[in-house]
């Protein structure tokens, strides 16, 4: 089975971005691929953090090509950081801060520190293109009080407080790479030397590449091997599908959250692919065929004899596309579907059918399903069918990981002071 784990709602990316940004074999600078991530088997991602501007940028026309005059007009290209100064201001295993007890080395926080300095600086770049200013001492926004210099550094501490929190979760639940994951670390870190360093290359060549890009192996190999930690943890508490969730929990979950379960026979009355209505006649036959259908299904009295006779008919006349997916039914919350068929589901008993019911899209002959923890409530990115187990699971291992970065603390070392308008060239 492959894994599924729901995003991470926190404010930086923790698994996706590994390297950075390195020279690809063309010479060309290009964002690296993700080295522990590859597809999107095991656990979904953040999407990384915009630095927010004061101003937006305009997006980019066929007219709207920056302003030359604009830029001859500019007096000084936009300052830059001087990351490798930087850099030097502390040994790779110096102790800067602290998050919740867990040390944080120079070498994690600079890795942070020089991913979201680097993102800030494309955006003032991006905006300096189109004639407008950002500097690193402005402030977010009119009501803001904190600089640009001064939220990458919030971001930076943030991200170490996300791994940290991923790497003590796993420890509390003994929690480690398994060999498959290992040896799916040894074929990405291949992949990523030979897409970075061309055919041929090395780790040597790959880790003085790190180094020309101000990135430590250690941190790279720590971020790659935390994608596993944390998919390994989810697997650990709830199983690799949430097999560990017992029927009562699914249940439970999905009757708090008011799901709804229905198959449906659906007789269009409109063009499923531009939306026209079909002419008169073709809508007066397909509601004789909805209504012959259903008048059917509700003399059959058994109920399995009934579901079994559905099927078969959804089978031979259902027009939604969307049976292949969902042959089995649909399971959804209040508002996901048209009101029509929503009230029309609702007003049944479990294997009840209903009479022909008239929506947007056609007729309506809709079977009410029962509740079930082992029923495909929808799919994953990587087209895993996820159950009512795997959705209770997910939103869990989601809530629990937020709510300990948010409640987590990072503290600096005492001493230690950054202000990064001062390594500015």
């Amino acid at each position: 089975m492959k894994k599924f784990v729901l995003i991470l709602l926190v404010v930086c990316l923790l698994l996706g971005c590994v390297v950075g940004y390195v020279v690809s074999a063309e010479g060309a600078k290009a964002p690296a691929e993700p080295t522990a991530v590859g597809e999107p088997e095991t656990a979904a991602v953040p999407a990384q953090t915009e630095v927010p501007a004061q101003t937006e940028a305009p997006a980019p026309t066929e007219t709207a090509e920056p302003d030359d005059t604009a830029a001859e007009e500019t007096t000084a290209a936009p300052l830059s950081l001087d990351f490798a100064a930087i850099r030097a201001l502390h040994a790779p295993d110096e102790i800067v801060g602290s998050v919740d007890g867990r040390d944080v080395t120079w070498d994690e926080y600079f890795y942070w520190l020089h991913d979201f300095g680097l993102q800030a600086e494309q955006y003032i770049q991006t905006l300096a293109m189109y004639g407008q200013s950002l500097s690193w001492t402005d402030k977010l926004s009119a009501d803001s009080e904190q600089t640009l210099a001064e939220y990458v550094i919030e971001l930076t501490q943030d991200c170490t407080k996300q791994l940290a929190v991923v790497e003590a979760v796993a420890e509390e639940n003994d929690v480690t790479l398994t060999a498959e994951n290992e040896e799916e670390l040894a074929e990405q870190l291949q992949q990523t030397i030979t897409n970075t360093c061309g055919e041929g290359a090395s780790e040597e060549d790959f880790n003085a590449l790190l180094e020309e890009e101000l990135l430590s192996r250690a941190m790279y190999d720590r971020i790659s091997r935390a994608n596993y930690l944390f998919q390994n943890s989810f697997d650990a508490l709830y199983g690799e599908n949430g097999e560990k969730v017992s029927d009562e929990t699914a249940l439970a979950y999905l009757t708090e959250n008011d799901y709804l379960g229905a198959s449906h026979i659906l007789f269009a009355t409109v063009d499923l692919n531009t939306f026209e209505p079909l002419d008169d006649e073709t809508v007066a036959q397909k509601l004789r065929q909805a209504e012959a259908v259903s008048a059917e299904l509700r003399a059959i009295e058994d109920v399995n004899e009934r579901a079994a006779r559905f099927a078969e008919l959804k089978e031979q006349y259902c027009e939604d596309a969307g049976k292949s997916s969902y042959p089995d039914g649909y399971y959804f919350t209040p508002g996901t579907m048209v009101t029509e068929f929503e009230d029309g589901t609702r007003a049944l008993e479990e294997y009840e059918v209903s009479e022909p019911i008239l929506s947007a899209y056609g007729y309506h002959v809709i079977m009410r399903l029962p509740l079930s923890a082992e029923f495909t409530m929808e799919y994953s990115e990587a087209g895993t069918p996820l159950t009512a187990r795997a959705l209770y699971a997910n939103e869990q291992y989601n809530a629990m990981m937020t709510g300990r970065i948010e409640s987590s603390v990072f503290t600096l070392r005492e001493g230690f002071e950054l202000d990064l308008t001062e390594y500015l060239k």
